[in-house]
């Protein structure tokens, strides 16, 4: 069994890490990090990143030794990064350097290898590395992507580290509308932050600034289970897991829709006149184009009924994690309650 480190525990870490897993960009952003925070201990500190290819095995091996062994009389310290050298063959030279590097390892060094692939870890330099990490010589971080709660709680992080303010509904849209893509969710992030100079942050606000990393067309799909209409919902559905949507970034989706729907209830529920739809959506923080559907949607969803389906909804997104039943039946399935939805009912 491979012991691993979580993405965000640093504590009692070697100074040999390998970082790997399906959240890329998540790794990209913390080995930067890892970078920017060796930089400002040591200044005269040399960070050298080396990329494995096939085809320069020789010239790899060259600079490897340079950067692990050499150093001038100020750098006292050295982190070196190496991507996809576990790909390394393993009877060549630079695979031997590797492991007598991990097994003799220097005071002076940091050893940060990032693996962009899958690990087989029977195989290679990964046996190594495993073999050595169970001795606690080595801390493994896998990354994962985060599913849609794991990725508000880190947007909410992010936006508070960096000085702003932004409600959770905000943070879950942000979710849906960018994804596991830290790098862009960063300056994003960093970008509405100083946009709106302390003040919380609004859903208008991505509206005008933020670029989804969704397909466009999945805000058809999201139309399309606004009016109920099941069979055009179905065939948008369809499409975007054709796509790789995931099943989460479709159910933040809806969710964000029955969010705009409870906004929008409860303030038509709270006054006895009805308000202008750019009136209400600056009262809301919404865009008038998505108060103007909603007005449109609202007489089929009254405050209990959005309840109960934001309940359905919120089981649901527990069956797509736990259960082995398609994601495709158990999304039609919510579908299917939405198309049946009459008004006052």
């Amino acid at each position: 069994m491979i012991k691993k480190a979580s993405t965000t525990d640093n504590k009692k870490s070697s100074p040999i890490q390998l970082w790997y897993g399906e959240n890329k960009s998540m790794i990209q952003l913390e080995a930067q990090g890892w970078v920017d925070l060796f930089r400002d201990k040591y200044p005269q500190a040399k960070v050298t990143k080396l990329v494995y290819k096939a085809s320069g095995v020789d010239e790899l091996l060259r600079e490897l030794n340079q950067a692990t062994r050499g150093g001038g009389f100020f750098a006292t310290k050295k982190l070196v990064i190496l991507t996809d050298f576990l790909k390394v063959e393993t009877k060549t030279d630079l695979a031997e350097f590797i492991k007598t590097l991990i097994t003799s390892f220097p005071e002076d060094l940091v050893l940060l290898l990032i693996e962009t692939g899958k690990v087989a870890w029977s195989k290679g330099l990964a046996a190594t590395m495993k073999e050595v990490a169970e001795k606690k010589q080595v801390t493994l971080r896998e990354f994962k992507n985060l599913d849609s709660s794991e990725l508000e709680k880190w947007i909410e992080a992010r936006v508070k580290k960096e000085g702003g303010k932004i409600a959770s509904g905000v943070a879950r849209l942000l979710a849906a509308l960018v994804g596991n893509d830290f790098i862009k969710l960063t300056n994003e992030i960093s970008k509405l932050v100083h946009y709106r100079q302390g003040a919380d942050i609004r859903a208008v606000d991505l509206d005008t600034l933020v670029t989804s990393t969704m397909p466009e067309d999945i805000f058809v799909f999201i139309e399309a289970v606004g009016k109920r209409d099941f069979a055009a919902a179905n065939v948008a559905l369809e499409k975007q897991l054709a796509q790789d949507t995931s099943p989460q970034q479709i159910v933040a989706m809806l969710g964000w829709q029955l969010r705009v729907l409870m906004s929008v209830r409860t303030a038509l529920d709270n006054t006895s006149s009805r308000p202008q739809a750019r009136e209400l959506a600056e009262s809301l923080g919404l865009h008038p184009y998505v108060v103007t559907k909603a007005l449109q949607q609202i007489p089929y969803y009254s405050r209990a009924r959005l309840v109960q389906l934001y309940n359905d909804l919120s089981a649901l997104d527990v069956k797509l994690k736990s259960s082995r039943q398609s994601p495709k039946v158990l999304l039609a399935w919510f579908l299917g309650k939405l198309a049946s939805l009459r008004v006052g009912k």
